[in-house]
């Protein structure tokens, strides 16, 4: 299962603002993109970097809560529950983000994480 691309990843960011200057502009550092999925998103504005994680193969793999959270989570557009993992990222030790697929309509928007953010 091939995950998104570079380009997919960059637009879908504009979804969530950066946890510095709030600003929603975004780009993927091309050197740091590998094809082991774990790439560096940084902000345009104040240049703040973050993790960007592609490989949600693994990720589901070895997180066996995330299949069953993505059936509960419910589309933003149709409202129903049934979500794929496309990427997440984890914007700052506060707030992480699944981005996401409606199984039901295709409507594609970032979800907040409750499992990854410490206090």
């Amino acid at each position: 299962m091939a995950g998104p691309s570079v380009e997919q990843v960059q637009t879908r960011l504009s979804g969530v603002r950066c946890a510095i200057c709030k600003t929603s502009d975004f780009f993927i550092d091309s050197r740091s993109v590998t094809p082991d999925g774990e790439w560096k998103g940084v902000c345009k504005k104040c240049f703040y970097s973050f993790p960007v994680h592609a490989d949600m193969e693994f990720y589901q793999r070895t997180q066996p809560d995330i299949p069953y959270l993505m059936k509960t989570i419910p589309c933003q557009k149709c409202e129903k529950p049934g979500v794929s993992l496309d990427f997440r990222i984890m914007l700052s030790v506060r707030e992480a983000y699944y981005f996401v697929t409606c199984k039901a309509c295709g409507h594609q928007f970032p979800e907040k994480s409750t499992l990854e953010s410490f206090e």
